[in-house]
Formats: C-alpha cells, sequence, structure tokens
C-alpha cells in the first residue's frame, strides 16, 4: 500500500480540487444543487479515487482506480467549458483551471502507463 498523500497525481488533484470549491463559492445560489454540486463532486473524485487505488493490493484494482480517477478529470474538463460557456466562470479563472485539470489528466494518463507497463 502507497500513501497517497505522497504522490504527486494526488497532490495536484486535491490542490485542483481545493481550487474548484473556492471558485464555485461565488455562483449564484440556484446553482447549489445543480453545476456546483456536480463540478465539485466529479473533481473531488480524481483524489478520491487515487487514494482508494491507492489502498488497493491488487494490481488490476489500482488500475481500475487510476482510470477512474482519468475519467473523472475528463468529466471536470467538460464541466468547466460548460460553467464558461454559461458566464459562471471568467476566463482568467477558466485558464487556470482548465490548465490544472490538463495536468492532472497528463499525470494520471503517465502513471497509468507507467503502472501499465510494470502489469
Amino acid at each position: 500500500m502507497t500513501d497517497f498523500r505522497k504522490l504527486k497525481e494526488w497532490n495536484k488533484a486535491h490542490e485542483l480540487t481545493v481550487e474548484v470549491y473556492q471558485v464555485t463559492k461565488g455562483f449564484p445560489e440556484e446553482e447549489l444543487l445543480g453545476l456546483t454540486q456536480q463540478i465539485r463532486l466529479a473533481c473531488a473524485a480524481i483524489p478520491i479515487k487515487i487514494a482508494q487505488g491507492c489502498d488497493r493490493e491488487e494490481a488490476e484494482d489500482r488500475l481500475s482506480f487510476l482510470r477512474l480517477a482519468r475519467d473523472a478529470a475528463i468529466e471536470v474538463e467538460y464541466y468547466l467549458l460548460l460553467c464558461y460557456e454559461l458566464e459562471l466562470l471568467s476566463a482568467a479563472d477558466y485558464d487556470r483551471l482548465v490548465s490544472g485539470v490538463v495536468e492532472v489528466k497528463e499525470l494520471l494518463e503517465s502513471f497509468i502507463q507507467n503502472f501499465y507497463g510494470n502489469f
């Protein structure tokens, strides 16, 4: 078992989640149960799935959780685009958050490829 807090992938995903929570505080109240909740849950799923994967003993299970984390990052990328096009995010926030999610996706993809090569 690996301490997830030591993983660069987990730390970047956690930082992104904190940023998303902070930015979405400014979303309209009527979005609280809509986009606000959806993007927060999707974003939090990334570090959660990484942590859950670290607790698995079977390599196949670990790989499955890393893929779920990557899938959640793709979901967040779409939600960010939607929020931007609905003018819930400024261009600066959108650019910063998308850069963060793209970095997380790239880290996860590399981690999966390295892991898969050892699997």
